[in-house]
């Protein structure tokens, strides 16, 4: 009896001290986790850079399956001028001016969709040879000059509107200025006020679905290397096009990421 007595109270400690172990336990994985918890406690300036990190990683994982060796992707600007050895297809619009024969299937489609919502739209400047390109670059100095500013303010000047010779997008065939007739009848020609057109506006909203792109866009300035035109469009490809609408990309900015991705 005695004995059996004795193993009872062994017993009873033995599950009273698991008790007391499992609670201590419990209690303890109870503070481990609030401690954890509040150890991971972002600022909301890691939140942000969270936030924008994944936003960055989705941009790329969108992208079209494109390479920036892409005909249509080529990128000329006043720091990365033509390659004078590529041979390009160049036909004639039906009023005469040249441009990459690949695009003029798309362009005519978007000219025609343009005159179904009512708007006469018309390409009044296309390729532009690089000796073309010196003499408008030369000349735009010298009327600067001649109207009494310095060489330096004339280049600066110049070259917020005039890509240096080889770096003008028109060498590529791929760029078209475009006004409609009402806005040349005016003798307006190419200035940014072109965007009081409802005819600009219709191709910024629609551009893109025929594979082209506002090529110097308000706020690309930097960016770019050219102040805004309203008036400069660009064809980069439907895919391309619908993406750097959607994420409002300049084509700089968009080689950019196409570079990150290694395409």
């Amino acid at each position: 009896m005695k004995k059996n007595l004795a193993l009872l109270l062994i017993a009873t400690g033995i599950l009273g001290g698991c008790e007391q172990f499992n609670q201590e336990t419990s209690e303890q994985s109870s503070q481990s986790a609030e401690t954890s918890s509040s150890s991971v406690t972002l600022t909301p300036e890691e939140e942000q850079k969270l936030a924008e990190e994944a936003e960055h990683q989705a941009m790329l994982d969108a992208l079209p399956d494109v390479s920036t060796d892409d005909w249509n992707l080529e990128l000329v600007n006043n720091w990365t001028t033509i390659d004078e050895s590529i041979e390009r297809p160049l036909s004639a619009l039906p009023n005469g001016l040249l441009v990459d024969q690949r695009i003029i299937e798309d362009y005519t489609a978007m000219t025609e969709a343009g005159k179904e919502a009512g708007h006469e739209i018309i390409a009044v400047s296309t390729y532009r040879s690089v000796e073309l390109q010196t003499t408008n670059y030369n000349n735009s100095i010298q009327k600067y000059v001649d109207e009494g500013y310095s060489k330096e303010e004339a280049v600066k000047l110049t070259e917020d509107y005039i890509a240096i010779p080889g770096g003008s997008e028109h060498h590529t065939g791929l760029a078209i200025d475009v006004m409609d007739t009402e806005w040349l009848n005016s003798g307006k020609g190419l200035i940014a006020e072109f965007d009081t057109q409802e005819s600009q506006q219709w191709l910024v909203e629609h551009a893109a679905d025929y594979g082209f792109v506002l090529r110097f866009p308000k706020g690309k300035e930097e960016e770019t290397g050219i102040e805004y035109e309203s008036w400069h469009f660009r064809y980069v490809g439907k895919e391309n096009a619908a993406y750097m609408k959607n994420y409002d990309l300049s084509l700089e900015e968009y080689i950019v990421l196409l570079d990150e991705a290694g395409k």
